[in-house]
């Protein structure tokens, strides 16, 4: 992208073409997806792997043209998965019609959901961001947790769960008490929502 710029817009131009020729040839068919899924693993614990101010001038528009086809075959949740801070690109993808972020990691910058929902509103959709460091710290830590999420996921636009895999020094009973409350807890006594696990 800097050695040779034409060459990085004309890669991103074609990928997007490939891509809504495919959407286009399969959404005319009928086909109706309830969500449509990105993958831009572009960034790390210290921010994009590429400038924001590139990303607007050459990335943005090709999401518009994407996630516009979508758009016009009433597929209106566009979710992107990119691991790292995300915080200067976040408002490049909501412009850019990509409303859902996955995931909101945990991680040395303390990504917090309650935070993006604070900052964008419902307009932003939101997965992940439990943080499962937690799960290591016993269930009076897990169960704050849980209840410090409540708000968010009663408010909608919110699914919440661990971000990438659960680490190896949880206690299979702590994960199991997790899973229960946030069940007991986020689904609201739902009767649907069984537990996990065998009777003791």
């Amino acid at each position: 992208m800097y050695d040779d710029r034409p060459l990085f817009e004309e890669v991103v131009e074609t990928l997007a073409d490939v891509v809504i020729a495919v959407l286009e040839h399969v959404l005319s068919a009928g086909i109706r997806p309830e969500a449509a899924s990105m993958w831009e693993d572009m960034a790390y614990s210290g921010g994009p792997l590429m400038s924001p101010k590139l990303f607007k001038q050459i990335l943005v528009p090709h999401y518009k043209r994407i996630t516009g086809t979508l758009s016009k075959y009433g597929v209106d949740i566009v979710f992107l998965d990119c691991d790292g801070s995300i915080d200067m690109l976040a408002p490049l993808w909501l412009e850019a019609g990509v409303n859902t972020m996955f995931p909101i990691e945990v991680g040395k910058w303390k990504a917090d959901p309650v935070e993006f929902r604070r900052r964008y509103g419902k307009d932003m959709r939101l997965m992940g961001g439990f943080d499962k460091h937690i799960l290591m710290h016993g269930k009076d830590a897990i169960a704050r947790e849980i209840e410090r999420l409540a708000p968010l996921v009663e408010e909608g636009g919110y699914i919440p769960m661990p971000d990438h895999r659960v680490p190896p020094d949880v206690r299979f009973d702590d994960y199991l008490f997790y899973l229960n409350e946030a069940k007991r807890v986020w689904g609201n006594g739902l009767d649907n929502i069984k537990p996990t696990g065998r009777p003791v």
